[in-house]
């Protein structure tokens, strides 16, 4: 049992691996606007703490409200343009918090095999509507990553936006329904909040890739407060500490093109070490 008090806690399937690194995202999010911020897994969810006490998930999405997605390269396709997550105000001498989002580019390692959209799909609008939409609801709670709705901007919201496929729960191939769903254009509901702080949160902590399969991959949680840098090493398996757990996930292609992918749930691979 962790005797570290949590400032603030959410709800998390840690099979899948969508909410797995969104809670990832939050925890990233928590080292940037509170530093020396902790996160671990316990008892069904995700806790954080942080040195300066009362922080709440209320203040990360009031935070997250002020934000915009935009393109951090002007000469990048914007299909798979660095996204800058940054406040709306951003003074002169740059001192407003913000972050780069490129992990999707990374053609040396894992982040480039873990990009799910392809074709037409746009990374900078699939990005803003999960951000809106994560939001739209109010402030978040406990519950946020299970909350679901279907995706749209802010400035086109009778337009739904499909998400990133992050989310395993959003997984549904043509041969299992009897017809593709994104040829066909049916609304279905996407889980924003996991969608948007997954993509956060794969920007520092990637999963290492399986022996089993090059679309195979394997995250561990932990069950002590650790920063974002300290808890990145130990979710790829490349530092050991002791109660981790360990999982493993295949990517699922939506097409049978092999274009588009989604993350499907995980299987345990190992107890406490």
């Amino acid at each position: 049992m962790n005797d570290s008090r949590p400032s603030l806690s959410i709800i998390v399937d840690v099979t899948n691996p969508g909410q797995f690194f969104a809670c990832c995202g939050l925890l990233e999010l928590a080292h940037r606007l509170w530093p020396g911020a902790g996160g671990w897994f316990e008892n069904g969810q995700f806790m954080i703490c942080a040195e300066c006490g009362g922080i709440t998930l209320r203040q990360v999405s009031e935070w997250l409200q002020n934000c915009e997605l935009i393109p951090d390269d002007p000469k990048a396709d914007d299909k798979t343009c660095p996204l800058r997550l940054r406040q709306h105000a951003v003074d002169d001498d740059g001192g407003s918090l913000a972050m780069r989002l490129d992990w999707w580019l990374d053609d040396t390692g894992v982040g480039g095999l873990l990009k799910t959209w392809a074709g037409q799909q746009r990374v900078k609008v699939i990005a803003r509507a999960m951000l809106h939409s994560a939001i739209a609801d109010g402030h978040a709670d406990k519950g946020w990553l299970d909350r679901g709705r279907t995706a749209s901007l802010p400035e086109l919201p009778g337009k739904v936006v499909e998400p990133f496929y992050f989310d395993a729960r959003r997984f549904a191939h043509a041969l299992d329904t009897g017809f593709s769903l994104d040829v066909q254009g049916v609304e279905t509901v996407a889980h924003p909040a996991v969608e948007l702080l997954c993509l956060i949160g794969l920007q520092r902590f990637r999963p290492r890739q399986s022996s089993e399969s090059k679309w195979a991959f394997e995250y561990w949680t932990w069950p002590q407060p650790l920063s974002a840098p300290v808890a990145a090493a130990v979710a790829c398996g490349a530092a050991n500490m002791p109660g981790r757990k360990g999982y493993r996930f295949s990517l699922r292609f939506r097409d049978d093109q092999k274009r588009y992918k989604a993350f499907d749930f995980a299987i345990p691979i190992g107890g406490d070490t």
